[in-house]
């Protein structure tokens, strides 16, 4: 045992959140704690669909990722991230995929802890829009009427399925 690290134990242990980092090309200057969408839709001309399951590729959609917009309602799937290393377009960020860190949250009232979020503007998370929205994080703190505001999440980009389902 580590002097000072609370370790969970019993049916928390399996809860530890660690962190996954990986270092994608931003397709555009991303700063920390944007949310970021990997573009494996190949819409953004960084990425290249013929290289889709090349993952070596830089032009791989695995490996690029562009600034999240409002998810559209029904979308279900895609890979999200929360920046944790800014960078300038073209060049490698560093991107946390899963796990407890700092997003950029936006609320229009106060919210309380354990909300759910997704991705609902450029950039940032909040509360759905609506039922078909991918649910991305679980707010960690609360947060009073923030915009592009810092708040800790715990955060899981990894989206197969919708708020409505």
């Amino acid at each position: 045992m580590i002097a000072g690290l609370i370790t969970p134990s019993g049916n928390l242990a399996a809860l530890t959140p660690q962190p996954v980092l990986v270092k994608p090309i931003a397709a555009a200057a991303v700063a920390v704690g944007d949310i970021v969408k990997f573009d494996i839709q190949c819409a953004n001309a960084a990425s290249n669909a013929s290289n889709l399951v090349n993952f070596d590729e830089p032009t791989c959609g695995f490996n690029v990722v562009v600034l999240s917009g409002a998810a559209a309602s029904g979308e279900d799937g895609g890979i999200w991230g929360v920046v944790t290393e800014a960078a300038a377009a073209g060049n490698r960020c560093t991107v946390c995929i899963a796990g407890v860190v700092d997003a950029k949250v936006t609320t229009a009232a106060s919210t309380a802890a354990g909300q759910v979020l997704a991705p609902i503007a450029s950039n940032v998370l909040g509360a759905p829009a609506s039922a078909g929205n991918p649910a991305v994080a679980v707010l960690l703190e609360a947060a009073n009427t923030v915009t592009a505001a810092s708040r800790k999440v715990l955060f899981n980009g990894y989206q197969i399925g919708s708020t409505a389902a």
